[in-house]
């Protein structure tokens, strides 16, 4: 099986839950595993947010696009923004064992994709942010 699909989405909250309906229409037929469509619906809802919330320069138009791929039993998403740069890999770790009034707010849904992805990579590159996550399909 090797598929792939691009999607892009602009700076605005209505736009995830349009880019989560083109990811999931792409994936549900290639009959993957549940598994591997969460996973692709966390990494599509948490990257697009986090974009939108942090990483727009300026509140102009800009775009992120996510590229997706099945190949050799692996689902690869490759998000590129050009937002301001953000290693999600260099993220600090968020203190889970406080009680919930205690912690700082976010970084939750970016260590659950550090945990859940079999491989992430990051660079940043001509102004952009490239972001590369891996999931087995098995």
């Amino acid at each position: 099986m090797n598929e792939m699909r691009s999607i892009r989405i602009g700076n605005s909250m209505r736009e995830v839950a349009v880019a989560l309906d083109e990811a999931a229409n792409w994936i549900e037929p290639l009959q993957v595993s549940a598994k591997a469509q969460y996973f692709l619906s966390l990494a599509i809802e948490e990257l697009a947010t986090n974009w939108i919330k942090y990483g727009c320069r300026d509140t102009g138009a800009q775009s992120m696009t996510f590229d997706l791929g099945i190949r050799d039993g692996r689902l690869t998403l490759t998000a590129t923004d050009g937002g301001l740069p953000f290693n999600p890999m260099d993220a600090p770790v968020p203190s889970t064992s406080l009680p919930l009034e205690e912690r700082d707010t976010g970084g939750l849904g970016i260590l659950l994709l550090r945990k859940m992805a079999d491989e992430m990579s990051y660079e940043h590159r001509e102004g952009m942010n490239i972001l590369t996550l891996e999931k087995s399909l098995h």
